[in-house]
């Protein structure tokens, strides 16, 4: 589930955007100031991406709301997880009270198979983990791209505020980084519908926000308002993480119908 780094990809759409808004052509004195704010554009996006690419273990939060949070929007479910660059593991926490029911469940992404943990079964069973990489039923907390670049990466730059940008994200890359269970029916949308995002950096953290809601206005109102009430922010925070534990295989793998969890060490 690793995704390749694409930083000169990146500065070279953030440049490319805005030499488009800022218009073509030009010459001499009054042509300068366009060039060098769609460089700035492109330099401001690509350093944050480079300050990701260092870290170690990037530590990640995310959370679903029902719309941005300076509207007051509510809290749909949080994502916490540590992503190894390195090797494209992960460690993932879901906490949820989707359509009325509470849910806290661990993942583990290793070599592209996903693992399960469950607190019902005891403090006990820590170590022990079922495989549950063909079972949508279980799996439908995680992202299809763990990878929390993906919005700097894929991003197309509109404009920047100080050192904020403002992006475009086309809403197939939205829809791969949010829980991929969010959606019984991927809503069917023109090919080149995005999602306004902003990324801003806070010295050693990178904040993004998602304008999820904002990809459905080509959509029927029925349709949206249904939407609307499931999906509508999403925000994300990430950081190098404080605990550079790598992140390790499962170290029980075993089959609940056959195994009880207390027992699954055996």
């Amino acid at each position: 589930m690793t995704r390749r780094t694409k930083a000169a990809h990146a500065a070279a759409l953030a440049a490319g955007a805005l030499m488009v808004l800022s218009g073509c052509g030009g010459s001499g004195t009054a042509a300068e100031p366009k060039a060098t704010g769609a460089a700035l554009l492109g330099e401001q996006l690509t350093g944050m991406v480079t300050q990701v690419d260092k870290m170690g273990i990037v530590e990640w939060h995310g959370q679903m709301l029902t719309k941005s949070p300076d509207k007051g929007g509510r809290r749909i479910l949080d994502l916490s997880s540590r992503f190894s660059p390195s090797t494209g593991y992960s460690e993932v926490s879901m906490d949820t009270t989707l359509d009325g029911n509470a849910q806290q469940i661990d993942y583990l992404v290793v070599n592209d198979r996903t693992y399960f943990n469950s607190e019902a079964w005891g403090p006990g069973s820590n170590d022990c983990w079922v495989d549950i990489t063909d079972d949508e039923d279980y799996s439908w907390g995680l992202p299809r791209v763990l990878d929390p670049k993906w919005a700097l990466t894929e991003g197309r730059a509109l404009s920047a505020d100080g050192e904020d940008v403002n992006v475009s994200l086309g809403y197939k890359d939205v829809l791969a980084g949010l829980p991929k269970g969010l959606f019984k029916v991927v809503p069917s949308l023109p090919y080149d519908t995005e999602a306004k995002a902003f990324i801003e950096p806070h010295g050693h953290l990178i904040e993004v926000g998602v304008d999820v809601a904002g990809m459905w206005s080509k959509l029927p109102k029925a349709q949206r308002a249904s939407l609307d009430a499931r999906v509508g922010w999403w925000s994300m925070t990430m950081k190098e993480s404080t605990n550079d534990k790598s992140i390790a295989p499962p170290k029980f793998v075993f089959d609940p119908k056959v195994t009880p969890p207390s027992q699954c060490r055996r």
